[in-house]
């Protein structure tokens, strides 16, 4: 049982590729050192391991995938899970589910 922090959105891909995985999940957290200040952790479990790929905002996109981040609720800048799910399934295929695990991290 072991956690593997990933450093890039490839290593992210070949390892997803290699475990067979057909789920990723993902936070959405505050990073007071962002600009925005949001973070966006991309997480998916291959037996007993899990894989994590934490990326930060960079102006108006995520770091390191690209995500786009748009304004949300009373213009606060936000990812929403259509442009995560759209980036996710058009990297790693149309079939692979797409988890928000966001309110289960304050538990």
């Amino acid at each position: 049982m072991a956690v593997h922090r990933l450093k890039s959105w490839e290593e992210f891909k070949q390892k997803f590729a290699e475990c067979g995985a057909t789920c990723v999940f993902y936070a959405i957290e505050d990073y007071p050192l962002g600009e925005p200040p949001i973070s966006l952790r991309l997480l998916f479990t291959c037996g007993r391991d899990t894989y994590v790929l934490s990326d930060f905002a960079r102006g108006d996109y995520m770091r390191l995938t690209g995500i786009p981040i748009r304004p949300g609720r009373g213009g606060i800048p936000y990812v929403f899970y259509e442009d995560i799910a759209a980036f996710i399934r058009r990297e790693l295929g149309p079939n692979v589910q797409v988890v928000d695990f966001t309110m289960t991290t304050f538990l």
